[in-house]
């Protein structure tokens, strides 16, 4: 059972008069202030333990709460991976056919290699095994107005290839008549430089070459995709504008690789008679009805 201060001040009272009317008790005062303490003290510590119940229930909450969720502002919201919201992409698509055009011969080269890369204004070098005399290639880029140069060994050794605006997809073929004498016997690389749009290619072709044009004065597009065949001009523009952002992507092409011929088997070469077994050694008679071998000279044909 719990007494209000009224109460235990009547009772106190009641006890100090009890007595014949007398004064109450001079520790009267005292006792009710430090009876006023007390209730504080204890308010004081029931408040503190409540505070900490809650802290102890909110930091176990938080201890449940899964891996790589925070609180908010009343409420737990879940943290979002870093990179849910990034859309990632593969760049330009190459084409899966390149159509090559031999004056009335007409016909498609798959795609056998391709390589992407993320950066332009620095050479790249692209090693692929060709399985045929036609291996082509083709660059598509990020940005259409991209400045793309490839080259490779020519024919005698000499470097050659092509240059100019990317415009969708630059490529190019082979043909008997343009490859060295060793394109099927080793694996063969191109050199490929793509250079941003606004790269200062004339700034680069005037300080080499005077960016001079064959049939006209004017430094035109056609004069500066020339200019870029130049490996100097191409040393001083990298220079210029040097490696940075860009995706580009670069396909090579060729006709499938030609089956691998059968192993040969041993086969014994039978001999004149019907009857005879026939050996891995026998040699063939010299009736006119003995098998001829497989290295034996064709006659000459008299007309």
């Amino acid at each position: 059972m719990t007494h209000t201060e009224s109460d235990l001040r009547e009772l106190l009272e009641e006890h100090a008069h009890g007595r014949a009317g007398q004064e109450p008790a001079a520790q009267f005062d005292a006792i009710v202030r430090r009876g006023r303490r007390m209730r504080r003290t204890r308010r004081a510590a029931t408040a503190g333990t409540a505070l900490a119940v809650a802290a102890v229930a909110a930091a176990g909450l938080t201890s449940l709460l899964p891996p790589g969720t925070q609180r908010g502002e009343g409420a737990a919201v879940a943290q979002q991976p870093a990179d849910s919201a990034r859309v990632v992409t593969r760049g330009p698509e190459l084409p899966g056919t390149l159509p090559v055009v031999l004056g009335a011969r007409k016909f498609d080269l798959g795609l056998i290699q391709s390589r992407r890369f993320e950066t332009v204004g620095v050479a790249r070098k692209v090693t692929y095994t060709p399985t045929s005399v036609f291996t082509g290639f083709a660059v598509v880029c990020e940005d259409q107005r991209s400045w793309v140069v490839v080259s490779q060994r020519g024919k005698g050794g000499e470097p050659t290839g092509v240059s100019g605006r990317c415009a969708g997809s630059m490529s190019g073929h082979n043909d008997k008549l343009s490859v060295p004498s060793d394109w099927l016997k080793r694996p063969q690389s191109l050199q490929v430089w793509v250079f941003p749009a606004d790269a200062p290619v004339r700034k680069a072709a005037e300080a080499v070459t005077g960016c001079r044009q064959a049939r006209g004065a004017r430094c035109d597009e056609g004069a500066l995709s020339g200019a870029l065949a130049n490996p100097e001009v191409r040393r001083r523009l990298s220079a210029m504008v040097r490696e940075r952002p860009g995706r580009w992507a670069i396909g090579i092409y060729d006709r499938p690789a030609p089956a691998p011929a059968p192993a040969p088997t041993a086969s014994a070469v039978p001999s004149a008679g019907p009857s005879a077994a026939p050996t891995a050694s026998t040699a063939p008679s010299a009736g006119p009805s003995a098998a001829p071998t497989a290295s034996a000279s064709p006659t000459a044909r008299r007309p």
